[in-house]
């Protein structure tokens, strides 16, 4: 079942290989660095994608057990995304906003694979347990401040606040059973990515530099959205 519906939605989604290519293409010859990282950090991001393209798919066709075994997938594929941003560059608000993200795709797997519906696990109880992740983030923050100092802590200390509130959003949405909330909140978090990654494409380019990372989320999010904007018409009935 699995592989039977990415063979379909790689068939009638096949542009989306090819935009995925053009991305990793651009990417290697812009950025010198170890071509093998590279291209596993690339597979892992496009792995992710794809499954989170899939899942959408799924859950506008009602398909809700196989959305959700696809749920349950990107979000372990981004998981070990998130411990390698953690051990490589002590980027913790991903793993720390992974919990969450876990969370809501453990109530989808349990709730159409197996009618089980942990209601504990719904969109007012998560928004609190991310208030409580983001008081954790601030308290990392505030300590980093004493290692990096106040200029470097200013600089980027809007750009993770903002994150985490976006965070926070977007597991609160995916953590519902309804069909709308899912979609416009998945939306609303493609994009942020694309604004998001655009922005800091652009400030590399003035400081004469490719950002590889913010430049291959930009593109692939970008597929994400045409793939999203294709299904729209059935949100706004």
């Amino acid at each position: 079942m699995f592989w039977n519906e990415l063979k379909n939605f790689s068939k009638n989604n096949w542009w989306v290989y090819l935009l995925l290519a053009v991305s990793l293409a651009i990417v290697y010859v812009t950025w010198k660095w170890n071509i093998i990282e590279i291209i596993i950090l690339f597979l892992a991001n496009f792995l992710w994608n794809l499954f989170l393209m899939i899942m959408q798919a799924n859950y506008t066709a009602n398909n809700n057990k196989i959305w959700a075994i696809y749920h349950l997938s990107w979000n372990f594929i981004f998981t070990l995304i998130s411990i390698y941003w953690l051990i490589y560059f002590w980027k913790y608000q991903y793993i720390i906003w992974q919990i969450s993200y876990c969370i809501a795709a453990i109530k989808a797997f349990t709730f159409y694979n197996f009618k089980k519906d942990i209601r504990f696990f719904n969109e007012y109880s998560l928004w609190i347990f991310n208030i409580f992740l983001i008081i954790i983030f601030i308290f990392f923050w505030l300590n980093w401040l004493n290692i990096a100092g106040k200029e470097i802590f200013l600089n980027l200390w809007f750009e993770s606040l903002t994150m985490a509130l976006w965070f926070s959003l977007v597991t609160t949405g995916l953590v519902s059973t309804k069909d709308k909330f899912r979609y416009w909140a998945n939306l609303f978090w493609i994009i942020f990515i694309i604004i998001w990654s655009g922005y800091w494409v652009f400030i590399w380019y003035l400081w004469n530099w490719i950002d590889w990372v913010s430049l291959w989320y930009l593109i692939l999010t970008l597929t994400m959205l045409v793939f999203y904007l294709k299904l729209l018409k059935n949100y706004l009935k």
